[in-house]
Formats: C-alpha cells, sequence, structure tokens
C-alpha cells in the first residue's frame, strides 16, 4: 500500500493500520517516516513566515536566513526530538507494564506525527488564510487528532489485546 493509503486506512482503523505498520517496520522507515512528518511541519509554516517577513519588510537575506533557521529546528532537529519523547514514552509505560520494544515504540509516535500532517498543513494554511477562530479549530483538531492516533498506536503496541481460552 502506498503511504497516502496508509495514512488513509490510519484514521479508519488505527489499530490495524499500526499493526501493518508494525509488520514493515524498519529502523529506516521509522527515521523516513519522522523525517516526512517534520517536512510537512515545516511546509506548514512557511506561509506564515513569509507573511511574517513581508510585513516586517525583511531584506531576502533575512528572509532566506529565517527560512533556514525553521528548516534546521524543523527538519534536522525534530526526528531528533521526536525519538527522545518516543524514548520517553517507552520509559514510563515500561513502568506500568507495557511490552512493546524501543523500535516499536519510535514508530507509534513517528506514525502518528505523520497521521497528523495532513491536519498540520491546513492548520498552518489557516494561520495566514483564515481567521483566527478557524486557525484555533484547525490547531485544537490537529491536536486531538495527533494524541488519538499516538494513544491508540501506543495502546496497541503496548499493551496488545490478550486472547483469553
Amino acid at each position: 500500500m502506498s503511504l497516502l493509503a496508509d495514512i488513509g486506512a490510519a484514521y479508519r482503523g488505527p489499530r490495524r493500520e499500526m499493526a501493518h505498520q508494525v509488520s514493515i517496520m524498519t529502523e529506516p522507515r521509522i527515521l523516513m517516516l519522522g523525517f516526512t512528518a517534520c517536512l510537512l511541519n515545516y511546509v506548514s509554516r512557511m506561509p506564515d513566515l513569509a507573511a511574517i517577513s513581508f510585513l516586517a519588510e525583511d531584506d531576502p537575506a533575512i528572509m532566506r536566513a529565517r527560512f533556514a533557521t525553521l528548516f534546521v529546528s524543523s527538519v534536522i532537529m525534530g526526528p531528533l526530538f521526536l525519538y527522545i519523547i518516543a524514548a520517553l514514552s517507552h520509559l514510563v509505560l515500561r513502568l506500568l507494564g507495557g511490552q512493546a520494544t524501543w523500535q516499536e515504540a519510535r514508530l507509534a509516535l513517528m506514525w502518528s506525527a505523520l497521521v497528523a500532517s495532513p491536519l498540520v498543513l491546513i492548520s498552518g494554511a489557516s494561520k495566514v488564510f483564515a481567521p483566527p477562530s478557524v486557525f484555533l479549530v484547525a490547531t485544537l483538531l490537529t491536536a486531538v487528532v495527533f494524541c488519538w492516533q499516538w494513544a491508540l498506536c501506543l495502546a496497541t503496541i503496548e499493551f496488545p489485546r490478550r486472547v483469553t481460552a
């Protein structure tokens, strides 16, 4: 299945899609998911950054510097931040009886971030092109969808359903 089809399937059946992602999991794929989510986050913030630079009447060199700084912080440092968050969440859930591996915990966070990325793009565009109330609703919806996906992904891998005979 393509990545876009997998994202659509995650909205219809998050647990089933997470199980599918675990079955095709490799560390390079997890890193690619994280980089893709962070890159889409960067793209979502570009209209706002361009508007800020335009309103401030920045020199083109300053605008390029702002975009470069945002790129480094979002795309280069973002996956590292996601790795740290995944490790911390895995440690906490392991104390509560979680059974996943470190790699599965990373996959759960990276996959959840990627699944929420279409809404991140909508939220980023609404910040510049829509009233503030629409931006607020879009941002809240994005946060809710991300937390919902991450919670279900973590539940799928950390606390798998036990079959009783």
